[in-house]
């Protein structure tokens, strides 16, 4: 967490001043500009507009709790071995980690450096004082028992999405991810909000040539990769399926495209090792880009190209 000569320094008085902590998860569902908003406005109420001291500086982090390795949070404990400011403040005690342990350990050393710590939602709970610190142990506990329970329902949701034939995770390319509000009879079992995939209609036609190239069993994958950069296709990234070096050495995105010509995705079907779902068990509710024969052929050959080429290797 900190660096191994801290403990070796004197740190200097600490200038009087508001250091605001804010941390949001990076959950694009979660809305973190919000949660921030939602932040500021509690911590405005409960410490900001009843104090004369200044606002030092906010520090903003966008990740999980549980890593210590936070940048604006690091940069925070820094700032507080300077002695740039004399409070920290934060909306509630597991903003500063799910990991009860490192904050705790983080909380004694802003209060060796003279700082105090305070959380918006208990503005009189001192996390110092012995009676207070069982509660803000508690907090810990209980944020640490909450992020176990949601990884449990996430996973378990993910997994009941499967196995209705959605798809869960980012689309593959040729994909979009899509959300739209659920019709009002079907709420109960899949909420307000649905996510599905569906042909993205500005790459799915590249991916489409792509099949239609591997199909002619005539190219290998560099091959392929080739072909399309030929036409000038590139990847979603907007990396080209060939890198092309400074010398003029050509280097084919073979990677990617092995990738996309094992996944059972672009045939329709849902597959998933986490979940024990093997290949055309459960029929995925979107728009197959290659037909199950075809995939399946495709399949077949990059087999007999990865025979071939063993045999030549040997």
């Amino acid at each position: 967490m900190t660096a191994p000569n801290r403990k070796n320094q004197v740190p200097p008085p600490p200038k009087p001043g508001w250091a605001i902590y804010l941390r949001t998860s990076g959950d694009e569902n979660q809305k973190p500009e919000l949660s921030r908003e939602r932040q500021r406005t509690m911590i405005q109420m409960s410490f900001l507009e009843s104090s004369d001291l200044p606002i030092y500086d906010e520090y903003i982090d966008v990740l999980t709790g549980k890593d210590p390795r936070r940048k604006a949070y690091q940069r925070m404990l820094s700032d507080a071995h300077a002695g740039k400011f004399s409070h920290v403040v934060v909306e509630r005690a597991d903003r500063f980690g799910r990991n009860d342990t490192e904050a705790l350990r983080a909380i004694d050393e802003l209060n060796a450096c003279g700082i105090a710590v305070r959380f918006a939602n208990a503005p009189d709970l001192d996390p110092i004082d012995p009676d207070d610190r069982v509660l803000v142990t508690l907090t810990f506990v209980l944020a640490r028992r909450e992020s176990a329970l949601m990884g449990i329902r996430v996973k378990g949701g993910l997994k009941a999405k499967r196995q209705s034939g959605g798809y869960a995770g980012r689309a593959p390319d040729g994909y979009l991810n899509m959300r739209g509000q659920t019709e009002l009879d079907q709420r109960s079992e899949m909420g307000r909000i649905s996510y599905w995939i569906e042909p993205d209609p500005t790459r799915a036609h590249i991916w489409k040539e792509a099949w239609a190239l591997l199909l002619t069993g005539a190219l290998s994958v560099g091959e392929i990769a080739e072909a399309l950069h030929a036409k000038g296709y590139c990847a979603r990234n907007g990396k080209p399926f060939v890198i092309v070096g400074k010398t003029g050495t050509r280097r084919p995105l073979t990677d990617k495209l092995l990738r996309a010509f094992h996944d059972w995705t672009y045939a329709g079907w849902v597959v998933s090792e986490c979940d024990n779902i093997a290949p055309k068990t459960i029929r995925g509710k979107w728009e197959p880009l290659v037909s199950t024969e075809d995939f399946e052929t495709g399949l077949a050959i990059l087999q007999r190209l990865l025979n071939e080429s063993d045999e030549q290797a040997s």
